[in-house]
């Protein structure tokens, strides 16, 4: 099944409930996010970090200190926070870029004549068009439809 992990669906809550007082300017802890929505401390505290190396969110220590969203959710596209959290989004071991295609394919004995790697690259950069397309905003909204044009099109 293709879905996201755990700690993308942290990644995710941490963002909104960092978004829910974004407009006060205060910072939360994680302990806080994670008290907030039920989520374990560790887990949310190693997203957090993730996601502060990404340069998503921002964090200051001390007394007053948290973490606080480095820019509005409408800008912050769904692909950059899996790929903080994740890593490269690829269906496939052919999937990645020129360079992380070759050398991730190298372990693949049929790459020369597999019937079904470009298709498998066609739709890998279709989901990963979608995913630039989809903001965090537009998971925050009930009843916003999410993008779905790159995805359907014709492969």
């Amino acid at each position: 099944m293709l879905g996201l992990t755990r700690r993308t669906d942290y990644a995710l809550v941490a963002i909104a409930a960092l978004a829910d007082t974004a407009a006060a300017g205060a910072a939360r802890s994680a302990r806080q996010v994670a008290d907030a929505y039920g989520l374990l401390v560790p887990q949310t505290m190693n997203v957090l970090k993730d996601l502060q190396r990404a340069g998503i969110v921002t964090s200051t220590r001390g007394l007053h200190g948290g973490y606080r969203l480095a820019e509005a959710v409408e800008k912050i596209p769904l692909l950059r926070v899996i790929e903080a959290i994740e890593g490269p989004v690829q269906m496939a071991l052919c999937c990645g870029d020129e360079e992380e295609g070759v050398e991730s394919c190298v372990s693949c004995d049929t790459i020369s004549i597999c019937p079904v790697t470009a298709g498998t690259r066609r739709l890998n950069e279709k989901i990963v068009g979608m995913l630039a397309e989809v903001t965090i905003r537009d998971l925050m909204e009930p009843h916003v439809d999410v993008p779905l044009q790159a995805v359907t099109t014709t492969l």
